[in-house]
């Protein structure tokens, strides 16, 4: 009897139970399923449990600093499905704001010949660029056949979960002149407007923001290592110690990654990868600590450069799209559709036209670096077949042209912290190398200082070029670490 009690107490505390109603509200959001969230959250506990334990283990036996990550991976652990659920919402939500806009256009257009925004959602969901239409239409189609509601009533649902982004915007407004007997078409082209608009804002938005988080960067990899090595005049500072700030990298990429618009790369990475498997191996062979640098610096160049490559034509090609919509616009006032518009529009770049010539011959597979790309051109091709609007490409390519403004304002705004991931490697090794110097120390600096820079570049990488790996970044931070590996540790 006391174990069914214990055990119906214990079921209480349970996540899945505890949580139920915030984690079935963010999975209404997205269409999860919260049987199989559980049932995956029960074969990674055991997971958890076990590396919490042999943590624990750990440090009793040798290294105390680690009973410090027990706590927050008891946190994660505990309250998995409720975080995963969200982060899975928030990333939904990103994915909303960023093909609203697009959404929004192929309903604008096709209002003007009275077809309904289910079956707006219905004709996108067949392109596999954009993601929201085909959950939508699932999910609105679901309400429809098997719960017994009406479309109206079923877009009023999903207007109401996602009162707080841009397709509730888009679903609000088309109830409203449905409800109200006003034109739809109207109504729809104002909030064309009003989405592009908010669009821009929260790029702005995420401007602002980036020099606060650049600067927590900088204080958490920079600051906080001066501070500990500080404390090795008078405490002893292990090497552990030492390495303990790198442990909040993962976090601060995630609040990066979190707080960014919805515009990313979509890099090709292949068989390249498998070069990451080396650094394992790299470190735990028996060679000069300099030689271990240069290898595993190596590695992140070659993959680093492969993202620049594609990187580079992404924002080529984005660059391009104002100018693309622009002409675009012109043609289809003059009569021309988009198909015979589309090759007569030249760019100053070889790489573009090159991209522009693959979509005229294939527009059925267009696979570029861009999501933004990809997606303006499948709803070129889509305008083309049920009815071109020049404003509305217009509003689209003045849209993208703030966004890309915002972007280079952005890289303006960082361009002292970019000074700053340069100089941190300098710091470090003239604290360290005062350090040894002082109470003749033999900590090894040049692995920690590699670790933290970095670390530096991975966090400002993304921050500022919605990548992690930025090769122009990783050439500059290889030639300082050679060259400090290099200068011996009496040269002060």
């Amino acid at each position: 009897m006391q174990k069914v009690l214990f055990y119906h107490k214990l079921r209480k505390i349970y996540p899945c139970i505890l949580f139920n109603s915030n984690i079935k509200s963010n999975l209404e959001y997205y269409g999860g399923d919260i049987e199989e969230l559980c049932k995956k959250y029960n074969f990674l506990l055991k997971i958890f449990l076990s590396l919490i334990s042999l943590i624990t283990l750990l440090a009793i036996l040798k290294i105390k600093i680690l009973l410090f990550l027990d706590i927050p991976l008891a946190l994660l652990t505990y309250f998995y499905p409720l975080l995963y659920s969200w982060s899975k919402k928030e990333e939904f939500k990103k994915l909303i704001n960023l093909e609203a806009p697009f959404i929004s256009i192929v309903a604008y257009v096709n209002s003007i010949v009275d077809k309904s925004l289910v079956y707006t959602m219905k004709e996108l969901s067949e392109i596999k660029e954009l993601k929201t239409p085909k959950i939508e239409f699932q999910l609105l189609d679901k309400m429809m056949k098997y719960m017994g509601f009406s479309t109206i009533n079923a877009i009023e649902k999903r207007a109401e979960i996602h009162s707080g982004d841009l397709l509730g915007k888009l679903y609000n407004n088309y109830i409203a002149a449905i409800n109200l007997g006003i034109t739809v078409r109207d109504r729809l082209r104002d909030v064309l407007k009003d989405i592009l608009f908010d669009l821009k804002e929260s790029y702005k938005g995420y401007v602002e923001k980036s020099a606060e988080l650049a600067e927590v960067e900088f204080a958490v990899l920079l600051l906080l290592p001066i501070v500990l090595i500080g404390f090795a005049f008078t405490f002893k500072v292990s090497i552990i110690e030492l390495l303990f700030p790198l442990v909040f990298i993962p976090p601060l990429l995630f609040v990066i990654t979190t707080l960014q618009p919805g515009i990313n790369y979509e890099i090709k990475y292949g068989k390249i990868l498998y070069g990451l498997v080396l650094i394992p191996l790299i470190l735990i062979l028996q060679v000069n600590v300099t030689y271990k640098i240069v290898s595993i610096l190596t590695i992140l160049l070659i993959l680093s450069y492969f993202t620049y490559q594609q990187v580079s034509l992404a924002n080529e090609l984005e660059k391009s799209l104002p100018i693309i919509l622009k002409e675009l616009s012109v043609y289809l006032r003059i009569g021309y559709t988009v198909q015979n518009a589309l090759p007569k529009i030249r760019m100053n770049s070889k790489r573009v036209n090159k991209v522009l010539n693959d979509v005229i011959k294939n527009p059925e597979d267009i696979s570029t670096p861009s999501k933004l790309f990809n997606m303006t051109m499948k709803l070129l091709f889509l305008l083309s077949k049920t009815g071109s609007s020049s404003n509305a490409l217009e509003e689209l390519g003045n849209a993208i042209a703030e966004i890309l403004y915002s972007k280079e304002s952005l890289m303006k705004q960082l361009r002292l912290y970019d000074a700053l991931v340069f100089l941190t490697p300098i710091m470090l090794w003239l604290s360290f190398t005062t350090l040894n110097k002082i109470i003749n120390s033999i900590i090894p600096e040049i692995d920690i200082i590699a670790l933290y820079t970095v670390g530096s570049a991975l966090l400002l990488s993304k921050l500022s070029r919605f990548t992690i790996l930025y090769f122009p970044t990783m050439v500059m931070i290889t030639v300082i670490l050679i060259i400090l590996s290099f200068i011996p540790p009496v040269f002060l």
